[in-house]
């Protein structure tokens, strides 16, 4: 199924600094110098009021009651996107049924698109959803070609399988499902018998059989990393030889356009992570086996492609993202057990300390925090993201809400604990710099439930009560999603199932409502 390493070396230790790490007492003397990052004035962002309860409803009862005796793992709607303007999203019933759906936030506007039969496997689910301008692409099964690309113009008589990419009932395995214009390009992965090893194909695809044609055949020698981003107009993604170098490459979806934008190592066993992207900046980690792990930005071009870091070997770094002129990273110590908000100059420059985050575990031998969610407004000049705090078991010892706009005055913990599930982890989605969605307990410690936050904690709350105790009292909510004024996700309620619901946002603030 490809190179999946990119999980594996993001816990890499690292250092700070392109002529070697930087120690503990070097960060603590550079932090307590800090000046005050400005921020971009010339930002303008949108912003919406706290969503009330009284506007957070279910949207309608599509599923029937679960089977399967635990919330947390009950079918819900999922894979929601944008297409024309109304949420567009798949059901998998637990029966093995699959349906396409799209909803305008109404009960009368909510129906279904197109319905498949049970499918042979449970990986032959109707998802990876991806909307064009004009189209609607995704993956779902038949008892004729298995599990392939289908595309929809969001009608039932529109919907129609695109090609039988691997002839037969066996189905195809794609991957990097994005939109270029009204096209669409993806990855195919083959196992190559004689190879025995995957052959991965990039495919580009108007909607229509003879218009959906292979690209670029990059064989059986090379990986292809799980990691992508739509940056400009083009699709980024790394490739490595598998006993060599790790290269940049980029495609418009055309044969000409698909071109390695930049050799970033020789290698050998150098791995690419901790990929954060904007519509028009990609930043990401490059893992060396000797240690050091590199921070790089990309525009998508050979001389907009540049390493701005190098980090050593007694840290471990994850990426935040960029705002205004600055990429913003953590490193942790292996030792102490602290993280470190840094400072990375986009032009070039060393790296700065911000602020170091409170671990009120770190005497423990097992609290290593790390980066678990992260999430902004595009354009704007915050950034959320929540921290697991490690433990001796898979479960985390507390979980996190933070904010920042790059500043140690503007790096506030808004909201402890969230999920401490080892199975369930909160969800964090910004819909502006003073809107994030997120879920955590509720004032009893025990029910996770769907929270809102401007971005202080004063204004950090819990937006709904949805699960009564008759079904297990947690509602778990996933799937935050905006659509115009609204905000859907998919959560456990009285039906016993898991449903659709929206809030509706607006831009003039009521009365704060009773117990809020």
């Amino acid at each position: 199924m490809g190179w999946r390493g990119g999980w594996v070396v993001s816990l890499l230790v690292v250092g700070v600094g392109c002529g070697g790490g930087l120690e503990d007492t070097e960060a603590e003397a550079a932090l307590a110098q800090e000046p005050t990052q400005a921020l971009d004035p010339s930002v303008t962002q949108e912003s919406f009021c706290p969503p009330t309860a009284a506007a957070t409803q279910r949207v309608k009862t599509i599923l029937p009651p679960s089977e399967l005796g635990i919330p947390r793992f009950a079918a819900a709607p999922n894979s929601f996107v944008d297409f024309r303007g109304a949420l567009h999203f798949a059901v998998n019933f637990e029966d093995g049924r699959g349906s396409l759906w799209k909803s305008t936030g109404t009960e009368a506007g909510t129906t279904q698109v197109k319905d498949f039969p049970a499918a042979p496997t449970f990986s032959s689910n109707v998802s990876r959803l991806t909307a064009t301008p004009t189209q609607l692409f995704f993956q779902a099964p038949d008892a004729t070609h298995g599990h392939e690309l289908w595309v929809s113009d969001g009608t039932g008589v529109g919907t129609r399988l695109v090609k039988d990419l691997t002839p037969g009932v066996e189905g195809s395995s794609l991957a990097h499902l994005k939109a270029m214009g009204n096209d669409l390009v993806f990855f195919r992965e083959v196992f190559d018998e004689a190879a025995s090893a995957t052959r991965h194909e990039l495919w580009r695809s108007d909607g229509t059989d003879t218009g959906t044609v292979r690209l670029r055949d990059f064989g059986p020698t090379v990986d292809v990393s799980f990691l992508d981003a739509k940056t400009g107009n083009a699709m980024l993604f790394f490739v490595r030889e598998l006993e060599g170098a790790t290269s940049l490459w980029r495609t418009d979806g055309t044969a000409s356009g698909t071109i390695q934008v930049k050799r970033l190592d020789a290698g050998p066993n150098t791995y690419p992570s901790e990929l954060r992207a904007t519509a028009t900046l990609a930043l990401f980690t490059l893992s060396e086996s000797t240690g050091l792990t590199e921070l790089w930005k990309s525009d998508g071009t050979a001389g907009g492609t540049v390493r701005l870091a190098s980090f050593g070997a007694s840290r471990v770094v994850q990426v935040l993202g960029a705002l205004g002129t600055s990429a913003y990273v953590t490193t942790t110590s292996r030792t102490t057990q602290y993280m470190v908000i840094y400072r990375v100059p986009l032009a070039g420059g060393n790296p700065t300390p911000v602020v170091t985050l409170p671990n009120d575990y770190a005497a423990q031998g097992s609290a290593f925090p790390r980066i678990n969610a992260v999430s902004g407004a595009p354009g704007g000049t915050k950034l959320f993201f929540s921290v697991d705090i490690g433990s001796n078991s898979p479960a985390p010892t507390d979980t996190q809400l933070w904010v920042t706009n790059g500043t140690a005055g503007g790096t506030t913990l808004l909201r402890r604990p969230l999920s401490l599930s080892d199975e369930y982890g909160s969800p964090v989605y910004a819909v502006a710099d003073n809107l994030v969605y997120f879920s955590a307990p509720d004032t009893s410690g025990e029910n996770i439930e769907p929270w809102v936050s401007n971005g202080t904690t004063g204004g950090t709350r819990q937006l709904k009560d949805i699960a009564p105790p008759s079904v297990g009292a947690s509602s778990f909510p996933r799937e935050f999603f905006r659509v115009g004024s609204r905000v859907f996700f998919s959560a456990y309620d009285e039906t016993r199932a898991g449903q659709l619901w929206s809030s509706a946002l607006t831009h003039t603030c009521a009365a704060p409502e009773v117990g809020q």
